[in-house]
């Protein structure tokens, strides 16, 4: 798998989650839109820093296959838990990358603080594990660029889908260029099943200055989706899932 994502920036992982785990995740994160919780973002209800924020699904942010497959990823047990958590139910737009970038033609590296030229090369540092909670269909799927972990630009070269049943698990470098299931025409009879489609992701960085300078800045920017101020940790709100970490090994991330 590290070699995978080395060279394509991203993998799947299958038979991660049981039906009753997935079961569980979807009905927590429904329950916790439904109760009018979370932001509005691109078309999707988005509830950042999620280990901390929706009761009692902590445990999906720790559980031993997610941090199974980020160790495999990166090609280490030595791993930390920078911070980053969210929830989604619905639809997102447009190709993007999560190293900071965020608008076409826009190669700045916002979280890491370096230029495109020393970003963009080498084995991955820091990658996000998304758990989609139903099957993924050419409709409600994830696409990447294959190998754009390794150029700072947004313009897709070889789009592809990621096609997984429930319970797979799909790890990527944050450097890739990816998209979520696109949004269709706006009274298309896909809206429905498109704002049904539920996913989580959390994000592992190996130990080093890229991570901590990822789990700064992109904990800043939940801060900001959240609400919060520069002096609200939300490390303060703990929904248990730092000590589900420590007892396999996994660093956590601290603000300040």
């Amino acid at each position: 798998m590290a070699a995978r994502v080395t060279t394509e920036g991203w993998a799947i992982a299958k038979n991660r989650l049981d039906a009753d785990e997935i079961h569980n995740a979807r009905t927590l994160i429904a329950a916790h839109f439904q109760a009018g919780k979370g932001v509005l973002l691109n078309g999707a209800r988005v509830q950042p820093a999620a280990a901390h924020f929706v009761p009692g699904l902590a445990w999906l942010y720790a559980h031993p296959q997610v941090v199974e497959v980020a160790r495999a990823a990166l090609g280490t047990r030595d791993i930390t838990f920078t911070g980053h958590s969210d929830a989604h139910q619905g639809f997102t737009l447009g190709w993007h990358k999560d190293s900071g970038s965020d608008a076409l033609g826009d190669p700045l590296c916002g979280y890491f603080g370096e230029s495109p030229d020393a970003l963009f090369q080498g084995p991955p540092d820091v990658v996000k594990v998304g758990i989609y909670l139903q099957e993924s269909t050419s409709l409600n799927c994830l696409r990447v660029d294959p190998g754009s972990h390794l150029r700072p630009h947004l313009q897709p070269v070889r789009p592809t889908e990621v096609l997984m049943e429930a319970g797979d698990l799909v790890v990527f470098d944050v450097r890739i260029t990816h998209a979520g299931a696109m949004a269709p025409y706006p009274d298309s009879p896909e809206l429905d099943a498109l704002r049904e489609r539920i996913s989580a992701f959390v994000t592992f960085g190996r130990g080093g200055e890229r991570t901590r300078k990822f789990s700064q800045a992109n904990m800043r920017r939940q801060r900001r989706q959240l609400g919060l101020s520069e002096e609200e940790a939300v490390m303060a709100v703990d929904g248990g899932h730092a000590a589900l970490l420590a007892s396999q090994d996994v660093i956590v991330w601290e603000e300040g």
